[in-house]
């Protein structure tokens, strides 16, 4: 009883250094597309408007919607569960470290988990990938718990309500979460068949109470499943079924440069000793890391694809888990030190060394300097023109600088984006998206009625060149205080 007690405290312990840590970095405004996505469908939840993009995050933006309730801010809402799941996420991986091996292995999983570069920026981001990392590690810990009892009823009906949960949180996660559940099955002592019929059916039904609102409240399973196929043909190129090889080894590039950026020092130590004792690894804890770390792997490169570093942190807790195992082995000073360079990876990293992820590490650094950008530029644009006569234009979808970011923060002005996006379901005779009042809408071409200026969005890092195949900018000309990142025109006669 004391022991458990004294596991428990350390838990809570681990949950508020961990709090501590995130709570003074939170973003303040909307990290890129996505994150913007996500605020404005606390509000008005609706995928035909991209509000989520498919396949929807259902759970998780309802979540958003229940927080926004005590909040009273869509976007803080998020980020706030962010920092609540990042914090969560280390106690997790204390008590899987110490139900795997031992409390050494669990305090050390806890503090690698606590100051990853990775698992730290997406607690302070409005992002779905560390509640997803949460969720799919709670799974494991249950599937882990279940197989030590032998594996009851009980066991069964819980891990199938926790596979739902994670479809409902991010639906790319269940089913590379299958070959953990197969894997668990397969360990219990009797009644396999039937227990996994028993995981199958729950998942199914509880699935289904977040799939049939979701797919309601975007107009019905049709517009759902076109929208869902127009996002598969969009990135089919990025995939070894529409890429072939060549988008292959990109997906395990991105993987292993993400990976390396949460792992940091840890990498060394994991691909050294793994790589000697890789004919050891026969034990169970052994096995269901590396059965879990392998199909999130396959899922991320083979079947599916990597794009963002976010994608990788339903497996990196797994790495963690397996460095944690080594470094149990190991004097304290090597963990101390592993931590130390993390933590000097997030909050001092210096821009002259970002080449070394190519420019993807992440930092505390980077999440200031994306609300620095937004509020520097809502600023200048606020305060020269009038929402009535201006009109803004974007280029193109851009993930860090786009349309759905300057229509969270301006949404009092009149948007449009030029290029037309081939995975909106949009009406016939109206293929462009525009904002206005706010709201995303669906317009057959630019209205410049009353407008007497165009306002360009230049992206940092981009110049007006972006906007030559739309519009002829030689008479653009920067708006004061936007740093560039802002270009002004007269409304053509």
């Amino acid at each position: 009883m004391k022991d458990t007690t004294k596991s428990v405290w350390i838990a809570v312990g681990l949950f508020a250094m961990a709090f501590g840590l995130r709570v003074p970095f939170r973003g303040q405004l909307p990290y890129h597309w996505d994150s913007a996505q996500f605020a404005l469908a606390v509000s008005d939840y609706n995928i035909v408007l991209g509000q989520p993009h498919a396949p929807g995050y259902f759970l998780y933006v309802m979540l958003g919607r229940l927080v926004n309730l005590v909040v009273g801010d869509p976007h803080a809402s998020l980020v706030w569960i962010s920092v609540v799941a990042g914090s969560a996420l280390v106690s997790v991986l204390y008590w899987l470290g110490c139900a795997l091996v031992d409390r050494r292995t669990g305090v050390i999983a806890a503090l690698l988990v606590m100051t990853s570069p990775q698992t730290w920026f997406h607690s302070e981001v409005a992002l779905t990938y560390i509640v997803d990392a949460l969720f799919v590690s709670l799974t494991v810990l249950i599937c882990w718990r279940a197989m030590q009892r032998g594996g009851t009823w009980g066991d069964a009906v819980v891990i199938g309500a926790f596979l739902a949960v994670v479809g409902g949180v991010r639906q790319q996660s269940a089913p590379a979460l299958l070959p953990v559940v197969l894997y668990t099955m397969w360990r219990f002592e009797r009644d396999r068949l039937a227990k996994l019929a028993v995981v199958a059916a729950v998942a199914l039904a509880l699935g289904l109470a977040w799939f049939v609102p979701m797919v309601t409240m975007t107009g019905g399973l049709n517009a759902y499943l076109e929208i869902v196929r127009r996002h598969i043909a969009f990135n089919a190129p990025a995939t070894l079924a529409g890429g072939g090889l060549d988008a292959l080894a990109w997906n395990i590039f991105f993987v292993g440069l993400y990976c390396a950026n949460g792992l940091m020092l840890a990498a060394v130590v994991l691909t050294v000793v793994v790589v000697r004792r890789a004919w050891r690894m026969d034990r169970r804890p052994f096995q269901l890391l590396i059965v879990w770390v392998g199909s999130m792997f396959l899922m991320a490169t083979v079947v599916g694809f990597t794009k963002q570093p976010g994608y990788v942190l339903n497996f990196l807790p797994g790495l963690l888990l397996l460095t944690a195992m080594i470094l149990g082995r190991m004097p304290w000073p090597v963990t101390v030190l592993i931590c130390a360079v993390n933590v000097a990876a997030f909050v001092a990293w210096p821009p002259a060394w970002d080449r070394v992820f190519f420019g993807t590490a992440r930092t505390a650094r980077e999440i200031c300097e994306r609300d620095r950008q937004l509020r520097v530029t809502a600023a200048a644009i606020r305060s020269q023109r009038a929402p009535g006569d201006t009109v803004i234009c974007h280029a193109c979808e851009f993930l860090q600088f786009g349309l759905r970011q300057f229509q969270f923060v301006l949404p009092e002005f009149d948007q449009y984006q030029l290029q037309i996006d081939p995975t909106m379901l949009t009406p016939p005779g109206s293929p462009m998206v525009a904002v206005r009042d706010g709201k995303l809408r669906f317009v057959s071409g630019l209205d410049w009625d009353g407008k007497r200026r165009v306002l360009l969005i230049i992206p940092p890092g981009l110049s007006l060149k972006i906007f030559e195949h739309y519009r002829d900018v030689r008479e653009a000309q920067p708006l004061p205080g936007a740093q560039g990142m802002v270009y002004k025109l007269p409304v053509s006669p």
